[in-house]
């Protein structure tokens, strides 16, 4: 029989192991509610990283498109193969596989393993684009025994004219470390992502680029893609099209009338600064930078005396010759240091000091007034003037002209050109301005130096008479609110005139009858022989030898500048061919052409065109 002793020992233990229980069971009870209530949506979050990816989506870029609607730069379906590292138990084994389809060059292989060792181990890895049929029909089949290996429809960028836009439309390319340090947008991590690496794909690459999206995908215990979750809130936002002011038609056809020739030619509207073409003669095929460049193309392209690669129409420099003329004449008129009626008589040279400057015409022009020096491009006339003026003041003019200055087009390239001063000089060469550099700079030799465009600038500027027309190339970018160009009007008529004489009056450098071809459209415009050597008082003596019996790089540049309708202007033209000869023959004939078409290509030169059309 217990004692009471025992009874209340028995109770106490009781009691003790019913709290410790209750206790336990308490502690339990909270981890759990803890685990299941609290913690539940880290709990989810962590259960459904070990289910689910997120792949980050890759948007359509926007499309380059001329004025009209032509696409420049589109985009095209590409086969891809990438490799997930996390998901890849052994890289080289992989790679090896994967070579028994696609050959993978030392080069390749050495490229992939660097990105995986540069890239966090969920991105995939570009192992090859531009894949055939075949190679990804093969790849697809052996997929299973790939794990971490996926071949995709991937978007590539395609150039489709041929690379008659190379120099502008530019093209795409990998972004480098220094692009993702500068901007932190999740696409330029992937490397099956392209960027804008030159021209417009470059100035507009973020408004063609779009924005990222998110893939929320299911896989499998090897990490193969079993499921898609899309979400809405997650989709790539496609990149917006860009429009260029260019005609694409009018672009074909200036390359059409180049031929085998180098050089370049801008077409402007002359009242809204609008190019309608911007070329660089020859020119390249910048599909060959986004397939992929092998060394014979690169080769090939560097090797090419024309230079392909390098934008002439606004990175070359080249003396403007006689272009340069009504930069002086404009200059003179402004400053009253020449009367329009005064007559200077030309014999073929003028001594200045000890050395003696030639016109182009040996024997002379004989007695010319201001616009029989533009119209006949007298260099003797020049010469005059360039002892009445200072230089500073021509630099100054040439400026207003649009000479000597880049423009806010967007794209990469150009280059400013010179137009010397005597601060130029001394700061350059230490060396001050002589008597000899302004008879040399007064007809665009010397230190003189010009792009296409700046001459077709020019050309616009004189044409319009009222405003300093600013190019355009992106349309929306810029203003037609240009500065006025504060010139008198009466000495820009004068300058107008001269030029109309040029090409529409015997006499002239670059007349024909019927110059534009059309019936009452008349053109104004400026011939310009840009000598490339020095002519020696021998050679001179015996006869200046004739281009066509000289080597191709010491023949002398074809300039030609000019714009029509005479009476109401809307286009104007620059254009250089390299060593091309005389400024009144290969240059000539294409602004001529061009100007034409322009105006065709516009409605303005039907017969029964109304005047006001104009």
């Amino acid at each position: 029989m217990q004692s009471h002793q025992d009874k209340q020992t028995i109770t106490r233990r009781t009691v003790l192991l019913s709290v410790g229980g209750v206790g336990v069971f308490g502690a339990l009870a909270s981890r759990l509610y803890y685990l299941q209530v609290i913690k539940a949506e880290d709990y989810t979050t962590l259960s459904e990283n070990n289910r689910f990816n997120y792949n980050i989506l890759i948007p359509d870029r926007g499309r380059i498109l001329d004025r009209n609607g032509t696409p420049l730069a589109l985009n095209k379906q590409d086969y891809q193969l990438v490799l997930i590292p996390e998901q890849v138990e052994n890289v080289d084994e992989t790679l090896d596989k994967v070579s028994d389809i696609i050959p993978l060059t030392p080069k390749v292989r050495s490229r992939i393993l660097g990105d995986i060792k540069n890239h966090a181990k969920f991105v995939p890895i570009l192992v090859e684009d531009h894949l055939k049929w075949p190679q990804f029909a093969a790849l697809n089949m052996r997929t299973p025994e790939l794990p971490g290996v996926v071949p995709e429809v991937a978007q590539g960028r395609s150039y489709p004219h041929d690379g008659l836009f190379s120099h502008v439309i530019g093209y795409v390319g990998s972004a480098g470390p220094e692009d993702v340090e500068k901007d932190n947008d999740p696409l330029l991590r992937q490397p099956t992502f392209r960027m804008g690496r030159t021209g417009v794909e470059a100035a507009v690459d973020k408004q063609l680029r779009g924005k990222s999206g998110k893939l929320k995908v299911e896989v499998n215990a090897v990490g193969r893609i079993v499921r898609e979750w899309p979400e809405k809130d997650t989709q790539a936002v496609p990149g917006q099209d860009v429009w260029l002011t260019l005609d694409a038609e009018l672009q074909k056809y200036a390359a059409e009338l180049f031929e085998e020739d180098s050089g370049g030619v801008a077409v402007i509207d002359v009242m809204t600064g609008e190019l309608r073409t911007l070329l660089s003669m020859p020119t390249f095929d910048n599909n060959m930078f986004v397939s992929g460049l092998t060394q014979a193309d690169m080769k090939r392209l560097n090797s090419d005396e024309k230079r392909p690669q390098f934008n002439k129409v606004i990175g070359g420099g080249y003396p403007p010759a006689s272009t340069f003329k009504m930069t002086v004449m404009l200059a003179a008129l402004e400053q009253n240091i020449i009367n329009p009626s005064e007559r200077i008589i030309c014999t073929g040279k003028m001594r200045v000091g000890n050395r003696t400057f030639h016109c182009w015409k040996r024997h002379g022009h004989g007695p010319v007034n201001f616009q029989q020096s533009l119209q006949y491009s007298c260099d003797v006339y020049f010469y005059e003037l360039a002892q009445r003026i200072n230089i500073d003041i021509i630099a100054e003019t040439a400026k207003r002209l649009g000479l000597g200055q880049s423009y806010p087009l967007g794209i990469t390239g150009q280059t400013k050109g010179i137009i010397p001063t005597e601060a130029w000089k001394q700061k350059r060469l230490g060396q001050g301005w002589r008597m000899g550099d302004s008879l040399n700079a007064f007809i665009g030799q010397g230190f003189v130096l010009t792009t296409p465009l700046q001459l077709a600038v020019m050309a616009s500027r004189i044409a319009n008479g009222i405003q300093a027309v600013v190019p355009r190339l992106i349309i929306g970018d810029n203003t037609t609110d240009f500065e006025p160009l504060d010139f008198l009007p009466e000495h820009i008529a004068a300058i107008q005139a001269a030029m109309r004489s040029v090409c529409e009056e015997p006499g002239g450098t670059a007349y024909r009858p019927g110059a534009m071809g059309v019936p009452g459209v008349e053109m104004a415009g400026k011939t310009g022989t840009g000598q490339v050597r020095g002519i020696s008082a021998s050679e001179r003596a015996a006869g200046v030898l004739k281009n066509k019996e000289l080597p191709w790089k010491l023949r002398d540049h074809s300039i030609f500048v000019g714009y029509a309708p005479f009476d109401r202007p809307r286009f104007a033209v620059g254009t250089i061919v390299e060593h091309g000869g005389s400024g009144s023959k290969r240059a000539a004939h294409i602004t001529r052409s061009l100007l034409k078409r322009a105006l065709e290509r516009d409605g303005l030169t039907a017969p029964n065109m109304d005047d006001d059309t104009l």
